[in-house]
């Protein structure tokens, strides 16, 4: 009996990944990113013009901004010669979930990903800035991996496994797993 079917690989990127601010975003976390996307994806990255958090994209009832409008933006932004992220300082989410931590078009071009969530402070802990950039990074990862074409995995501790919860992004973390890596 065969095993799962291998899924496409990051690989080697043509085109530079763009970092784009999508409302106020601390340029510290952009500058954490870039080495550590460049390496993984074995590309350029550089940091993008900002787009401004706009109110019709926040649901007032629940306090959250809705994912699919930003990541219509990014696309619409799109030039077809890089992957672009997006990145939000605020809490996401899509409909018919409670939240999500990021969102891509699978293939495609473009990703969003939600800070507010990462931060131990919204959760009720203290501050912690090296789980919080290395929650970014590997929300980061995993959703730029799925705009290289891969699909989640069911390694847990890969990367491109599905975050439930907040200990599941802890517990992969930002690398690949020897089936999802290029």
């Amino acid at each position: 009996m065969a095993g799962p079917e291998p899924q496409p690989n990051p690989g080697r990127t043509a085109a530079p990944i763009e970092l784009v601010p999508v409302g106020p975003v601390d340029p510290t976390i952009l500058d954490a990113l870039r080495p550590e996307l460049g390496r993984r994806f074995d590309t350029v990255v550089r940091t993008g013009v900002s787009v401004p958090l706009r109110l019709e994209w926040c649901d007032p009832t629940r306090g959250q901004y809705r994912a699919d409008p930003i990541l219509d933006l990014l696309v619409e932004r799109e030039d077809g010669a890089h992957w672009i992220l997006g990145i939000a300082d605020v809490d996401l989410f899509a409909p018919g979930l409670n939240f999500i931590f990021g969102q891509a078009t699978v293939g495609g071009c473009c990703a969003i990903i939600g800070l507010a969530r990462l931060r131990p402070e919204f959760h009720g802990h203290s501050p912690d800035p090296d789980l919080f950039r290395r929650r970014t990074l590997t929300e980061a990862v995993h959703e730029l991996g799925h705009i290289a074409g891969l699909k989640h995995c069911p390694n847990p501790e890969c990367v491109m496994h599905f975050s439930h919860t907040l200990e599941d992004t802890d517990r992969k973390g930002p690398d690949f797993c020897g089936r999802c890596s290029p």
